[in-house]
């Protein structure tokens, strides 16, 4: 029966491969993108719609009954009392605070003449691989009632037995959230703003309006569309993200719907029975927003005539000067490179060396050793380090090899549907990690139990397909952008010279587009390198990975472990963004 099924697959592969070659009248070797770029495509929306139909199965997987009785038990008070109210208060408090820190960093890197603009820049690209549970860990050895220096410090300045400060609160997870958001929407904003024309202001300069009124009634405006998908995109990350608030409000302080459906997922949580069917609807709640914001942004698009400045009038970028505003510029970045970085990773970096947390003193400098980065590599030897290693090499290089296919289509055929397809590829970008990992691990239990010979359930293969489907919308955009840039003469010079299409595609068109794929591949491993959500989500004996490591340290109470991992993780992250920065030049982007 399992042969007549591969002979039943390899069959209707190859009349896709006939049809795609029909229609397209490029022949069978561009035939084989179009059904590896309608393989993973297809796979997405199969995914995509497994929480959907999760949502109406009852008592999922001992039955598949439908009814909505899931609703039913999801639409109560602690939905709308605690879960819901949390994530909107959250969604908006980090948003906030992205804004706060984004828009004048953008401003000050790309408009002004602030001194080491290079510099800051490239610090601020280093700043995204410090993950959010790692930056939570810190902010919580500093600013904790039991065991923060902050509040210790501050007591025996002031002369009281505590401090009642705490980040472990819906502020401090907007607050660690928008820390590590900023840099995104930096980089969002840093091209607009470079690009905007200063005859604009200095036409408002004439008029006689001042610089709060040029800054908001000009550049704010022209920045609409960056900054509403700047918004948007903080917005859909900020509510779906579950380790920050993971960390900082556990599973009944201040939930939010990903660890509600976390929760609800997790075998042996509390000693409850897994509730599938309810995490589905959780996992619509955390999507619908998302689409419905991508709905009101593609509005936007739609009238981008209006925020045009760029034309052939003699535009001219211009730099600020600053003057003696110079230091208030520098305070600015400084404080939030200080926040952001400095603070978490030096407690991660002090912590690591003791056995226990201390305030820093004779005693504490007295105990410090290396030994918890022994135990590190000790745990870490377990099979987490070839896990690890596994997925990031596999997930990296596949989601560049379907990335490129989907592209190459949609940007170099006439294919019937390649729209279709790039906007499936978009799809992932919109659908939360967390969804996406749960739909998966419904398909591994399924696997598993009609299945068994299929190796999805609690093993890597799994967290490569999350991987590859939930980081496709990224390379896929890298490469739209990269394919365009390379004319098509080339391949067709190429093709009458009588070479095969394939081999033009391999020794002309990768070669030309070759920097721009190795950038996305290296940020596809860092982001998958840091994951956490995921790899907790499908978490099994067989397939632990390093952020899987130091979550099971932190959540044991081993803090002196879980530092010490996570300082080998900041290591490590940081020489792979350095190599991105290398290869892409992304400070070049924005500075003359």
């Amino acid at each position: 029966m399992r042969q007549a099924g591969v002979k039943l697959i390899v069959a209707r592969a190859g009349a896709f491969l006939g049809a795609c070659r029909f229609r397209t009248g490029i022949g069978t070797q561009a035939a084989l993108p179009a059904f590896f770029a309608w393989l993973i495509c297809g796979a997405i929306v199969a995914v995509s719609s497994i929480v959907l139909i999760l949502s109406f199965l009852q008592d999922f997987p001992m039955s598949s009954a439908l009814g909505i009785q899931n609703y039913v038990d999801a639409m109560d008070r602690y939905l709308f009392a605690e879960v819901l109210p949390n994530t909107v208060l959250v969604g908006i408090g980090t948003v906030g605070v992205v804004l706060f820190f984004s828009v004048p960093l953008a401003w000050l890197l790309t408009r002004t003449n602030v001194p080491l603009r290079t510099t800051w820049i490239s610090l601020l690209a280093v700043s995204v691989v410090v993950p959010a549970y790692l930056k939570a860990m810190g902010w919580i050895m500093l600013i904790n009632p039991k065991m923060g220096l902050l509040n210790k410090l501050l007591a025996d300045l002031l002369g009281i037995p505590d401090i009642p400060l705490d980040v472990a609160s819906l502020w401090g997870i907007s607050f660690i959230q928008g820390l590590m958001l900023t840099p995104v929407m930096f980089f969002l904003l840093a091209g607009p703003m470079r690009s905007i024309d200063p005859a604009l202001e200095e036409a408002a300069i004439v008029a006689g309006a001042s610089a709060w009124k040029r800054f908001w009634r000009i550049n704010m405006r022209l920045l609409w569309p960056a900054t509403l998908g700047g918004m948007i995109y903080t917005m859909m990350s900020a509510i779906s993200i579950f380790d920050a608030a993971a960390m900082l409000g556990g599973f009944d302080k201040n939930p939010v719907l990903a660890t509600a459906m976390f929760l609800r997922v997790e075998a042996g949580g509390g000693g409850e029975i897994p509730n599938y069917g309810v995490a589905g609807v959780y996992g619509l709640l955390l999507t619908g927003p998302s689409l419905v914001a991508l709905y009101f942004y593609f509005q936007v698009i739609k009238q981008q005539h209006r925020y045009a400045v760029i034309g052939g009038r003699g535009y001219r970028p211009a730099t600020v000067d600053l003057g003696r505003f110079k230091v208030l510029g520098l305070a600015f970045i400084l404080t939030y490179l200080t926040l952001a970085v400095f603070f978490p990773f030096l407690m991660l970096l002090w912590q690591s060396f003791l056995p226990y947390l201390q305030f820093p003193s004779r005693h504490a400098f007295a105990t410090m050793s290396f030994i918890q980065y022994l135990n590190a590599g000790s745990v870490a030897s377990k099979g987490s380090i070839l896990n690890t290693a596994t997925l990031v090499l596999f997930a990296t290089v596949l989601t560049l090899f379907f990335g490129f296919m989907v592209s190459w289509i949609v940007t170099r055929t006439r294919l019937l549907g390649r729209q279709v397809l790039d906007s499936i590829s978009m799809l992932p970008h919109a659908i939360p990690g967390l969804a996406f990992a749960f739909a998966l691990l419904v398909v591994a239990i399924m696997a598993r139990k009609y299945a068994p010979w299929l190796p999805l359930y609690g093993t890597v293969l799994v967290l490569v397909i999350a991987h590859v489907m939930n980081r496709i919308s990224y390379v896929t955009r890298v490469a739209n952008a990269a394919l365009l840039q390379v004319s098509s003469e080339l391949e067709e010079a190429a093709l009458i010279c009588g070479a095969k299409r394939l081999v033009a595609i391999f020794r002309i068109l990768i070669p030309l587009v070759g920097p721009a794929l190795l950038f996305a591949g290296l940020w596809t491993a860092i982001i998958v390198f840091r994951d956490l959500t995921i790899a907790l989500m499908l978490w099994g004996p067989k397939n632990a990975v390093i952020s899987v490591l130091v979550w099971q340290a932190w959540r044991s109470g081993n803090y002196t472990l879980a530092a010490a991992t996570g300082v080998i993780m900041v290591v490590l992250l940081g020489t792979l963004v350095f190599a991105a920065q290398k290869i892409g030049r992304l400070e070049r982007l924005y500075v003359d």
